[in-house]
């Protein structure tokens, strides 16, 4: 049963895309193919995902789309404010599997990392200086043992430098903590996971204000009732028109979906299965 919904529940807002900070690096090739899928399609399905921080847009969620959005001259774009709170939004780190020839390349290189200091220790231990954020990284290389990387300075640009390391060996693959042990022990293919800080949202609303951004893929935000499949029209967002005459616009628009029963709220959560 779909939950009765008010126009106030959904804080959709027509944004400058110069107010909207991105906190992590972007894929240049994701943002190449999703400009091509934007513009052939020309509507906005799924707006990007923010918090509000001082007068700008953080994005949580979305900072490919807010990229290929601006690559299209988009002046506009349309976002989902959410609260940024412990209670509503979810913060949580993805960890990245390297298989064998990652690995290998990524452990001989960390001793060249600049101002990084790597120490072996256990993973009990590595998770522990994780959860203390006294360690930027940890590269796990067996159920029982870690390299540790401290830093005194940028901990985002450490992480630069050490995703860099393996950008270059295909597409990472990203599980959550939940999965670390059992993939570790199970996964021939895979011979090391790296392990990242447990993040706060002041983390990611400094390195979206300082333009200090952290690597793509590292961060990932639980957000109950995001919205999908809006629909908004590209033009809509790069015409010359004031943000007071778009918002007017897009709250009369929504308005209109919500009396017409085309929008619904689920409370359930789903599984998915893609073809």
């Amino acid at each position: 049963m779909t939950a009765r919904i008010d126009s106030k529940d959904l804080d959709l807002r027509v944004v400058p895309a110069t107010r909207v900070l991105l906190h992590e690096e972007t894929d240049p090739e994701r943002v190449s193919r999703l400009r091509s899928a934007l513009q052939n399609d020309g509507f906005l399905r799924n707006p990007p995902i923010v918090a509000e921080a001082n007068g700008d847009y953080v994005v949580l969620d979305g900072a490919t789309r807010t990229t290929a959005l601006r690559s299209l001259g988009c002046r506009d774009i349309v976002v989902q404010v959410v609260p940024y709170a412990p209670d509503r939004t979810g913060l949580e780190a993805w960890y990245h599997l390297l298989p064998h020839v990652a690995a290998r390349h990524v452990i001989d290189g960390l001793e060249a990392l600049p101002d990084v200091g790597v120490s072996v220790t256990t993973l009990d231990d590595a998770e522990q200086q994780l959860a203390r954020r006294s360690a930027a990284a940890a590269i796990v290389v067996d159920s029982s043992t870690a390299h540790v990387l401290t830093v005194s300075e940028s901990i985002p640009a450490t992480l630069r430098a050490l995703v860099k390391l393996y950008g270059g060996f295909g597409e990472v693959f990203r599980i959550v903590h939940e999965d670390l042990q059992r993939v570790v022990r199970s996964q021939t293919d895979v011979e090391a996971v790296v392990l990242f800080p447990a993040w706060k949202p002041d983390d990611i609303i400094s390195a979206a204000q300082a333009g200090d951004l952290l690597p793509a893929g590292i961060t990932r935000h639980v957000i109950p009732g995001r919205v999908l499949n809006l629909g908004i029209s590209l033009d809509m967002l790069q015409i010359e028109a004031s943000e007071t005459a778009k918002q007017t616009w897009l709250e009369g628009w929504l308005t209109r979906k919500i009396l017409a029963r085309k929008v619904r709220f689920y409370h359930e959560s789903v599984f998915m299965f893609d073809d």
